[in-house]
């Protein structure tokens, strides 16, 4: 390949970077999902409420949203975890007594501060793919009580409002990891370039 079609080729791969950086940082559903993350848990009558997208390449859990966390400072593996469980399985978990049971609850309770004793969550599909794109898990019931099929009737309810939400999260993460890949072969190409 001679200078010009690099240079060509280096000037294409630029315009469709760019065009995938513009686009995953545009699409953004967060005020929908945070406002999601504030009227649940007054519904339920629980303390939290998580909204956690799936990884299916690094078989790894983070929250997307949140009540009183972060984007991504919560991250579980798959294995083990109330979420992954959820995800793994298709179906709805209940969780009760964690605080007497080991998992990763514990390195999120160490690292939050916030201790884990019952827990509901159910897996998200996705509208188009019907693949599992992510999970809500409600946390801490108050009260004497635990979550019940009142409280699953509810979550569902919101799954099936929130599910085009976290797809598109889903496909922006897949979006992201194409444009490192880009990143790099722009780079490679660069450095081409500079030798010829």
């Amino acid at each position: 390949m001679d200078r010009a079609e690099l240079e060509s080729k280096l000037e294409e791969l630029k315009k469709k970077h760019a065009v995938i950086e513009k686009t995953w940082q545009k699409a953004g559903n967060r005020p929908l999902l945070q406002f999601f993350v504030e009227i649940i848990p007054k519904v339920l009558n629980c303390e939290r409420l998580s909204i956690f997208i799936h990884d299916p390449i690094d078989a790894n859990l983070w929250v997307q949203c949140g009540t009183n966390v972060e984007e991504r400072t919560i991250e579980v593996p798959q294995k083990g975890s109330v979420v992954g469980r959820a995800i793994e399985t298709g179906e709805p978990v209940f969780e009760k007594d964690m605080q007497r049971q080991m998992g990763p609850h514990d390195t999120v309770a160490l690292k939050t501060g916030y201790v884990t004793y019952n827990t509901l969550c159910i897996p998200v599909r996705g509208v188009t793919t019907d693949k599992i794109t992510g999970a809500i898990q409600a946390v801490n019931k108050k009260g004497a009580s635990e979550f019940n099929q009142n409280d699953l009737e509810v979550m569902q309810k919101l799954a099936f409002n929130i599910q085009m939400h976290l797809e598109n999260m889903f496909l922006r993460q897949e979006m992201a990891k194409i444009s490192t890949q880009m990143s790099k072969q722009i780079f490679q190409l660069q450095r081409k370039l500079s030798q010829v």
